[in-house]
């Protein structure tokens, strides 16, 4: 079924449990599967990613979903190795073009190695990592959001409304590396909670969560990017190829963020009350 909450779900308690089940299921079927890693991993991690960003949404409402959340964000690191590696080869990838062949090829290197290595890991950490899912399911069993409806979402919607925005004002104030991050991470807490709600108003809700994931996906390159440059520093390539490349990595990021703040600027332009306004009475409408 869809990550999002539905009018056949019976309430808002068993929507949870539901999505909660789902992503869990999926998530340790791609651990215990078979194949090429890397989607598996990518598979993974985005269960763990709709599951965290479910738990905020109704954190105000579950008294254990600080605890949920910190259980699925040690589990998320399990796989942040397989994750990292695989991403900086991609980030490095993308500021080679157009480079000279033989010294794309010695810049690359590195990164490809790194993510060989890291792959011979994985018969290690997937056992631990599904096994972690299972338990959280099983203790999960029990959790009971304290209130229904409308009233059990709105909370958590408004604190991760008000925390983007004050992340993305610290991120204009000063664009670094944990601001920028910051800010990334408040962006995909509400994208996926405006994903959840899609069917109050789907014709008007896809375009939200379409800008949403834009910004997510540009913040998170400008954040790989900026990874990047540092782990250049770590490697043993060739000075001027670590200052070409960082060049380009830094001209990149400056480029992304030019796009990424004028949208942010827009997207959450309002305050929580006017937005809140609008999606309880599509909530409404829709029970009606």
């Amino acid at each position: 079924m869809p990550y999002a909450i539905l009018s056949s779900d019976a309430s808002v308690n068993d929507a949870f449990h539901r999505i909660l089940r789902e992503q869990i299921e999926e998530a340790v079927a791609a651990a215990r599967g078979e194949g090429e890693l890397a989607p598996r991993v990518h598979a993974m991690r985005k269960a763990v990613k709709k599951m965290r960003g479910l738990m905020r949404l109704v954190r105000p409402v579950l008294p254990e979903a600080a605890s949920g959340n910190a259980l699925l964000r040690e589990a998320g690191r399990r796989l942040s190795e397989l994750r990292d590696s695989a991403v900086m080869l991609a980030a490095v990838e993308r500021i080679a073009e157009g480079m000279d062949p033989a010294r794309r090829a010695a810049l690359e290197a590195p990164f490809r190695a790194h993510a060989a290595n890291h792959a011979e890991s994985a018969a290690a950490i997937l056992p631990a990592f599904a096994e972690a899912l299972e338990s959280i399911l099983h203790e999960a069993g029990g959790w009971r959001l304290r209130k229904d409806g409308w009233a059990a979402l709105e909370p958590g919607l408004a604190a991760t409304w008000t925390a983007t925005r004050r992340a993305m004002r610290a991120a204009r104030a000063e664009p670094g590396v944990e601001a920028i991050h910051d800010w990334r991470k408040r962006v995909k807490d509400h994208w996926y909670q405006a994903r959840l709600l899609m069917p109050i108003w789907p014709e008007m809700m896809k375009p939200h969560v379409a800008a949403a994931d834009a910004l997510g996906e540009w913040l998170g390159e400008a954040n790989d990017l900026a990874v990047l440059t540092e782990r250049l520093g770590q490697t043993d390539l060739a000075p001027d190829l670590v200052e070409e490349a960082g060049q380009r990595a830094e001209e990149r990021r400056r480029e992304i963020l030019a796009t990424a703040f004028p949208l942010g600027r827009r997207l959450f332009a309002a305050d929580p009350d006017h937005l809140l306004a609008r999606w309880r009475v599509w909530w409404k409408l829709r029970e009606a």
